[in-house]
C-alpha cells in the first residue's frame, strides 16, 4: 500500500509539474508583444496624441496574457483621450492586439460660466473645455449662443439643440466643413407666439445672416432652403444684410430675398 501511495503521489506531482510547464509554455506563446493601431487623424494635435496613446497602450498591455486580456481595459485607455473615437479592437492570437482609432471632428463650441468654452464634435458630443474657441484643425468652431446647454457625461442637452444639429447636418452633407461657411447659430426669443418661441439667427462667415423662424418645424427642409439661398447670393451680398425663413398659415414656409438691413 505504501508503494502504491508513493506511485500515486509521484504521478500527481508529475501531473502538477506538467501542468505548470504547459501553462508557462502557453503563457510564453499567448503573451501580448505587439499593439497595432490604425489611426485616422485630422490635426497636428491628433498626431501628437497618437504617439502618446500608442506609448500608453504598450506600457499597459505589452507582456499581459493575450487570452485573459480584458478588451474593456483597452477601451478605457483610448477613452482617456477624448479627441479619439475607438472604432474597433480585437485580439489576433497569439500575440497581437489590433485597434482602429479615429480623431473626432471638433465642430461646435459654447461659452461656459467660468469663461472657457465647451468643445463638441460634429455629432454634438462633449469633448473637453478650452480657454478659447479654437479648433484643432485651425480656425474656430461654430459658436452656439443662447441655447442654455447642459452637459450630461459625453452628451449635451438644451432647448432646440437637437434641431440646431439637424439643421447643420444638412449643410455638412453638401459642404466639406460647415465651419468654413457657418460662424455661429444664436437661439433668439421671438416675443411673438405666432412666430413660435424662438428663431435661429445663423451667422455666415462672410457676414450675412439668416433668421429661421420656428426651427423645430420642417427643420431639414428649412436648412436646405437656407443653403440654397445662401449659395445663390453674390459675393457682395454675402458680406452684409440678411434673409429670413418664415412659416406660412398653409403649413409651408417662405424664404425672403436678400435684404440690406438686419432686423433688431
Amino acid at each position: 500500500m505504501k508503494k502504491k501511495g508513493k506511485i500515486l503521489l509521484a504521478t500527481f506531482i508529475g501531473l502538477v509539474l506538467l501542468g505548470a510547464v504547459l501553462a508557462a509554455a502557453l503563457n510564453a506563446v499567448f503573451t501580448v508583444t505587439d499593439i497595432r493601431v490604425q489611426f485616422s487623424l485630422l490635426s497636428e494635435e491628433g498626431v501628437a496624441d497618437s504617439y502618446a496613446l500608442q506609448a500608453d497602450l504598450e506600457e499597459n498591455f505589452v507582456g499581459k496574457s493575450t487570452t485573459f486580456l480584458d478588451l474593456e481595459e483597452v477601451r478605457e485607455s483610448v477613452n482617456a483621450y477624448p479627441a479619439f473615437r475607438l472604432e474597433s479592437v480585437e485580439k489576433q492570437f497569439p500575440r497581437t492586439v489590433v485597434l482602429s482609432v479615429s480623431e473626432r471632428r471638433e465642430t461646435y463650441a459654447f461659452a461656459l460660466e467660468n469663461g472657457k468654452f465647451a468643445i463638441l464634435d460634429d455629432e454634438g458630443n462633449y469633448l473637453y473645455e478650452k480657454a478659447d474657441n479654437t479648433n484643432r484643425r485651425k480656425g474656430e468652431n461654430v459658436l452656439l449662443e443662447g441655447f442654455s446647454l447642459h452637459r450630461a457625461g459625453s452628451g449635451v442637452s438644451g432647448e432646440c439643440f437637437s434641431e440646431a444639429l439637424l439643421f447643420c447636418n444638412v449643410f455638412a452633407e453638401e459642404l466639406d466643413d460647415i465651419r468654413a461657411n457657418i460662424r455661429s447659430i444664436r437661439l433668439v426669443p421671438t416675443g411673438n407666439t405666432l412666430e413660435g418661441d424662438f428663431f435661429f439667427r445663423v451667422g455666415f462667415s462672410e457676414g450675412v445672416y439668416a433668421d429661421v423662424y420656428q426651427p423645430s418645424h420642417l427643420t431639414e427642409e428649412k436648412a436646405s432652403a437656407v443653403l440654397t439661398r445662401y449659395l445663390s447670393l453674390t459675393d457682395v451680398q454675402r458680406l452684409y444684410g440678411f434673409f429670413d425663413v418664415v412659416d406660412l398659415l398653409s403649413g409651408g414656409f417662405t424664404v425672403s430675398e436678400h435684404r440690406a438691413q438686419l432686423p433688431f
